[in-house]
């Protein structure tokens, strides 16, 4: 079970990577404005491959405290932790030389929903 987990953290990972920077690729071009020097692809695919691994150590942690009601009890703490993150890119200082900084929340807040949405999304695959 410990290798399911820990797979389904890979692989939610990975589809979040992929989905952050495609919507990086999206807003890039829609706006036409480069947050790189913030926010670039290498941070990222890092970025998501490292929360969906934590979330994969909290959800075994909950197996381990809660039993059956586990899945429901992270569910949620996720979904709450996702929405709680948001602040930190709406609160953020931008440097100076930053054009359009109004826009970064734009680019940014979308990407703290990804690692729940590929984490609920390729749970069926990892049914125990």
């Amino acid at each position: 079970m410990t290798k399911k987990i820990f797979f389904h953290g890979l692989v939610a990972g990975i589809f979040s990577a992929i989905a952050s920077i495609i919507y990086y690729r999206v807003h890039y071009f829609a706006f036409e404005v480069d947050f790189s020097k913030l926010v670039n692809i290498a941070g990222l695919v890092g970025i998501n491959l490292l929360s969906c691994l934590v979330a994969a150590f909290g959800y075994w942690l909950f197996k381990k405290w809660f039993g059956n009601k586990a899945e429901i009890i992270f569910n949620f703490s996720f979904s709450i932790l996702s929405f709680a993150s948001i602040i930190i890119p709406i609160a953020a200082k931008l440097p100076l030389d930053i054009q359009n900084p109004e826009l970064f929340p734009g680019l940014t807040v979308p990407m703290h929903f990804f690692p729940a949405l590929a984490w609920f999304t390729v749970k069926p695959l990892f049914k125990e």
